[in-house]
C-alpha cells in the first residue's frame, strides 16, 4: 500500500482496507521519507523514478514475487512506474489517483463542484480541523489517535529542519507522459466523479 501526499502514516490510512483480505494474504505498507514512521531525510534532487526504484528495491529485498498494488493520490503515478518493473502484479487498486490535470491544473478558474464544496469547508473551519473531522468520522478512536500522534510528531521534526530542506521528491508533468498499464493487469479505480475526466 502506497500513500499520497501529507504526513499520514500508510498503515493507519489503509487500515480499513487491510482488515478485508483473508489471513493468507500478507500486506506491506510503505511510509515515504518524511511521512508516517519513516525517518527525516532531505529529498532535494530526488524524483519519482528514485522513489519507484526505492520501493522496487524493498519488494525485491523482501522476496515479494506477486502483489496487489494499492495506491492513493499521487502514488497512482508511482504505481504506473512500478508496473514497469519486473515483479508480477495481480492487480492495481487506485484510490483517488492524481492525474496530470488534477496535479497541474489551475482549479481556481474552473473548479469542480465537489472541489468547491471541499474548499468551502476547509475555509470555514481551517485545514487542520477539517482533516481532524474527516479522520474522526473515518477511523476508530484508537486509530485516529495514533494517526494524529504520528502526524504531530513528524510535523515537529520537520519544523526543526533547515529552510532549504525538501520534504518530498519532485514530480513533473513529464512523469505523466507515456504512462500506460499493460492490458492483462486488472485495474480498479475508486474516485470522485470529477477525477473521471
Amino acid at each position: 500500500c502506497l500513500n499520497g501526499a501529507g504526513l499520514l502514516p500508510s498503515y493507519e490510512n489503509f487500515s480499513l482496507i487491510l482488515e478485508k483480505p483473508p489471513p493468507t494474504i500478507g500486506y506491506l505498507t510503505i511510509d515515504f521519507p518524511n511521512t508516517g514512521r519513516s525517518p527525516i531525510h532531505d529529498q532535494a534532487g530526488k524524483n519519482l523514478d528514485n522513489l519507484a526504484d526505492a520501493v522496487y528495491e524493498v519488494l525485491e529485498e523482501l522476496g515479494i514475487s506477486e502483489y496487489i498494488l494499492c495506491a492513493h493520490s499521487w502514488s497512482g503515478i508511482l504505481a504506473c512506474k512500478l508496473l514497469e518493473k519486473p515483479i508480477k502484479r495481480q492487480t492495481l487498486v487506485a484510490i483517488e489517483p492524481t492525474t496530470k490535470k488534477v496535479m497541474f491544473a489551475d482549479f481556481s478558474e474552473n473548479p469542480y463542484p465537489e472541489m468547491e464544496e471541499q474548499m468551502r469547508l476547509i475555509d470555514e473551519c481551517g485545514p487542520e480541523l477539517y482533516f481532524k473531522n474527516l479522520t474522526q468520522a473515518t477511523f476508530s478512536p484508537e486509530t485516529n489517535k495514533k494517526i494524529w500522534e504520528l502526524m504531530q510528531e513528524k510535523g515537529l521534526e520537520l519544523e526543526n529542519q533547515d529552510p532549504e530542506f525538501q520534504i518530498s521528491g519532485e514530480i513533473t508533468e513529464e512523469d505523466f507522459e507515456d504512462v500506460s498499464i499493460e492490458a492483462h493487469i486488472p485495474v480498479f479505480v475508486f474516485c470522485q466523479p470529477y477525477r473521471e475526466k
